[in-house]
C-alpha cells in the first residue's frame, strides 16, 4: 500500500485506562497491581488484547475489519481496589498522552475507561483523562468512550467526549459487542453521518452493588425503557449507569447519557424520563439478608446442591480485599461436608508452599488486610494441592475476559482441606467469575454442597447454571449493601438512601 492511500485510512488513536475505585479502601493501588493485571502500551497493546472478549478488544477487532491505522498508546487494568496513587496515575496517564502525541495527527480517538476511577488528588479520572486528551487532539477530532456501567460519571465528562456509550449488562457479558459498537459509531462519526447530541440526567439515589444487577430491579425497568427508546433512528446510545456507591465523588450515584442525533430536546427528555423510572424503582434497592450462621445453616437443608452463599460485603468486584473470613468461620461451626470458600490470603499460602503438598498444617487465615472483614480463623487441615494459580477461563465474555484477558493469575495458591471444607487460598485477589477458578486445581463445583462467592452480582453468570439456590448473607466488609456505614464527605446531599 502506497503512502498516499494509507494516509486515506482514517487513523485511529486507542488507549484505556480502567481502574474501579473504592476510597473507603485504606491500601492503595499501586503501578503493580496494573502490571499484575493488564498493562500494555503501543504494539504490544494490540497483539495482547486482539481477539480478546474485552471492550478494547472489539474495539481492535472492528476497526481492523474497517481498514483503519491502528495507532495504540496505553491500555492499563487493574483489580479493583483503593485510591490510584498519584504516582501510578501520572505515569499511566503521561505514557499515554506521549504516545498520543507521536500518532498525531489523528482523526479519532477509541478510549476504552471505566468512570469509577479515582486517583489521589483526582476525583474524577476519566473526565481528567479526556480533558487531556482532548486538549492534545483538538476540538475537530473525534472522541467515543467505552464506560463500565458501574461508572460515576460527571457532566464534565459529558461534554468532552464525542459519544459516550456503556455495557447494558451486569454481570458484564456485553463488554466486547460495545467496543465493535463504538467502533461502529466511530465510523458513521467519520462519515459526517451523525452529529451528537448528548443529554445528562441523575436521580438523588445511590445503588448498592447488590443492587446493580441488569435483570432485576431497580434497573431492570430502565433497560426495558431504554430499549424501546434506542429503536428510534434518531437516538445514536443510550448509557444506563449504575454507578459506584463505594467511590466517594461529588458525582456517586447512577445517571443516564442519551445521546441523539442532532435532538437535543429529545435526548434530554429521555434522559429525565429513564432517571426518573430509576428513582421510582429505589425501594428495589434493599436486598435482604441473612446471618452467616443461618445462612449456612439454611444451605445444608437443601436437598442438593451447590447452594451459592453470597458474600456481597467482601465483594472483590468492587475493591475489597477478598479475605473476609465470617463464612468459613460458619461453615466450620456447622460442620458443613464439600462446602467450598476462597481467600486471599498470601501469608498462609506462603506456609502451605513451605509445608508442601499433603503436610498436615495450622495457621490462621482470613481477615488479615483491615478491619473492615470480620476476624481471623484458625484452622487445620491438609495441603491437598498446589497451584501457580493460572487458568483459561472456561466462560469467554466475563469479567476476566472483559478488562484482563482469557487467562486469570490468582499467584500461588492451595487447596487445603479443612474437616469437610474446601478453601482455596491465593496470593492475590480474584473475583468467582469462572468456574476453573475451582476446577484448575481441582475443585468439582457441581459436587460441592455449598460455595462461598465473593461477588454482588458478577457471580451470576458463571455460578448460577449450577446452582440449586442462592442465599444473601450479611457479612462484613467494605462494600456493605447498608450505606449508612461509610463516612461520606463528597456525595451530594440529599441522597436516598442515606437522608
Amino acid at each position: 500500500m502506497s503512502s498516499d492511500s494509507a494516509r486515506s485510512q482514517p487513523r485511529i488513536a486507542l488507549g484505556g485506562i480502567l481502574h474501579e475505585t473504592h476510597t473507603f479502601m485504606e491500601q492503595a493501588t499501586t503501578l503493580a497491581e496494573f502490571e499484575a493485571q493488564s498493562l500494555h502500551s503501543g504494539a504490544d497493546m494490540i497483539s495482547a488484547m486482539r481477539g480478546s472478549r474485552s471492550g478494547i478488544g472489539g474495539m481492535i477487532d472492528r476497526a481492523t475489519a474497517l481498514g483503519w491505522q491502528l495507532l495504540p498508546t496505553l491500555y492499563a487494568a487493574a483489580m479493583p481496589g483503593g485510591a490510584v496513587t498519584a504516582a501510578a496515575y501520572g505515569e499511566l496517564l503521561s505514557e499515554l498522552r506521549a504516545r498520543l502525541e507521536q500518532s498525531m495527527p489523528v482523526d479519532g480517538v477509541l478510549l476504552a475507561l471505566h468512570g469509577a476511577m479515582v486517583a489521589e488528588g483526582e476525583l474524577d479520572a476519566e473526565g481528567d483523562i479526556v480533558a487531556q486528551v482532548r486538549a492534545l487532539v483538538g476540538e475537530s477530532v473525534l472522541i467515543v468512550v467505552l464506560l463500565d456501567m458501574h461508572g460515576n460519571i460527571s457532566q464534565r465528562l459529558v461534554e468532552l467526549a464525542d459519544v459516550l456509550l456503556a455495557y447494558d449488562t451486569n454481570p458484564h457479558i456485553d463488554t466486547y459487542a460495545r467496543g465493535v459498537e463504538a467502533a461502529a459509531i466511530m465510523a458513521r462519526l467519520l462519515r459526517r453521518e451523525l452529529r451528537p447530541t448528548p443529554a445528562y440526567a441523575r436521580p438523588a439515589l445511590l445503588l448498592p452493588a447488590q443492587s446493580t444487577g441488569t435483570e432485576t430491579a431497580p434497573l431492570a425497568q430502565v433497560h426495558k425503557r431504554a430499549a424501546e427508546i434506542k429503536a428510534r433512528d434518531d437516538v445514536i446510545c443510550i448509557a444506563v449507569m449504575a454507578g459506584f456507591a463505594y467511590a466517594d465523588t461529588p458525582f456517586t450515584g447512577p445517571s443516564i447519557i442519551v445521546t441523539t442525533n442532532e435532538q437535543p430536546e429529545l435526548a434530554a427528555a429521555c434522559a429525565d424520563e429513564l432517571s426518573a423510572i430509576l428513582f421510582e424503582q429505589r425501594h428495589h434497592a434493599s436486598p435482604g439478608y441473612l446471618a452467616p450462621a443461618e445462612a449456612v445453616k439454611l444451605a445444608a437443608s437443601h436437598d442438593r446442591g451447590p447452594v451459592i452463599l453470597v458474600d456481597s460485603a467482601d465483594n472483590i468486584g468492587g475493591g475489597t480485599p477478598g479475605d473476609g473470613a465470617d463464612a468459613l468461620a460458619a461453615m466450620l461451626a456447622h460442620g458443613v461436608d464439600e462446602g467450598t470458600i476462597v481467600l486471599a490470603d498470601a501469608e498462609a499460602v506462603d506456609i502451605c508452599w513451605r509445608a508442601g503438598q499433603a503436610a498436615e498444617v495450622t495457621l490462621t487465615v482470613g481477615a488479615k488486610v483491615d478491619s473492615w472483614h470480620g476476624q481471623p480463623v484458625t484452622v487445620s487441615g491438609k495441603v491437598h494441592a498446589l497451584s501457580d494459580g493460572a487458568f483459561e477461563c472456561e466462560v469467554p465474555d466475563n469479567h476476566f475476559a472483559s478488562f484482563y484477558g482469557s487467562t486469570v493469575h490468582m499467584g500461588r495458591s492451595v487447596w487445603l482441606r479443612v474437616a469437610g471444607v474446601n478453601l482455596l487460598l491465593t496470593e492475590r485477589k480474584t473475583p468467582p467469575l469462572d468456574l476453573a477458578q475451582l476446577r484448575h486445581i481441582g475443585i468439582i463445583p457441581e459436587t460441592q454442597r455449598m460455595i462461598v462467592v465473593k461477588s454482588a452480582v458478577a457471580y451470576r453468570a458463571a455460578y448460577m447454571p449450577i446452582a440449586s439456590a442462592a442465599i444473601e448473607m450479611d457479612t462484613a466488609g467494605l462494600c456493605s449493601a447498608n450505606l449508612s456505614r461509610f463516612p461520606y464527605r463528597h456525595i451530594q446531599r440529599p441522597v436516598y438512601p442515606l437522608d
